[in-house]
């Protein structure tokens, strides 16, 4: 795997750093409109099997043998990586370990029914069906009514989320990508929120200068899981 640090060879166009995902300023690569991460990339790719053929520096074991000989360190780091994505006017972050996949919109197979509830249908991942969900049904949230206007073209995506062998995927209005928050930063939920929302949001945190409401992983599965039944 590529890492954003010295290591990568002088020769090698590690464009993930300077226009991607991981360069210091704002990502400006076009690719990311489809592939929405640099690991998705056929390029990002295809410079991974060249770092992993490249022939072995003289002096690697020594640097490895001086690294794996340093007492091993831990990190005081109270942080939590969550995907942020829009529904409608509203934006949520999810932990991203339930994250499994963001992909492009794919074609919802309808099942008999079934209206317009809390089931889409069914969605094609690599030949394996996934049950398509409306989070927003389970969130009980309105129709976008405000304009979002940006400096890049707006792809609505698909999430893919497993936890404990079960998983879903769902319609997202737009997504922002992986960022950090600390404990301290997760702020009480307001009053006047939704029912259902103050049901399965932890609280809120703020994101450039988004409110940005943080879903609880447990009740949201559990709640999907009893919509079905």
């Amino acid at each position: 795997m590529i890492e954003q640090d010295d290591s990568v060879p002088a020769s090698l166009d590690d464009c993930w750093n300077q226009i991607g995902v991981w360069s210091k300023g704002l990502a400006t690569c076009p690719e990311l409109e489809s592939c929405v991460h640099c690991r998705n990339c056929a390029r990002y790719a295809s410079a991974g099997r060249r770092m992993l053929e490249r022939p072995v520096p003289q002096d690697y074991r020594e640097q490895w043998t001086e690294r794996f000989s340093q007492p091993k360190q831990t990190r005081d780091d109270n942080s939590v990586a969550v995907l942020l994505f829009r529904l409608g006017d509203e934006w949520f972050a999810l932990d991203s370990r339930y994250i499994s996949e963001v992909t492009r919109m794919l074609g919802i197979h309808s099942l008999p029914h079934f209206g317009d509830g809390l089931v889409k249908g069914l969605v094609n991942i690599r030949g394996e069906l996934k049950l398509c969900v409306s989070l927003g049904c389970t969130l009980q949230l309105d129709k976008a009514c405000g304009s979002h206007f940006i400096d890049h073209e707006i792809l609505e995506r698909m999430v893919l989320v497993e936890k404990d062998g079960h998983s879903y995927i769902f319609p997202v209005s737009e997504v922002e990508g992986i960022v950090h928050y600390r404990d301290e930063d997760l702020q009480a939920l307001p009053p006047t929120l939704a029912n259902a929302r103050s049901k399965l949001t932890t609280g809120i945190i703020k994101w450039k200068t988004r409110q940005v409401g943080v879903l609880d992983p447990e009740l949201l599965f559990y709640s999907l899981a009893k919509g079905l039944t």
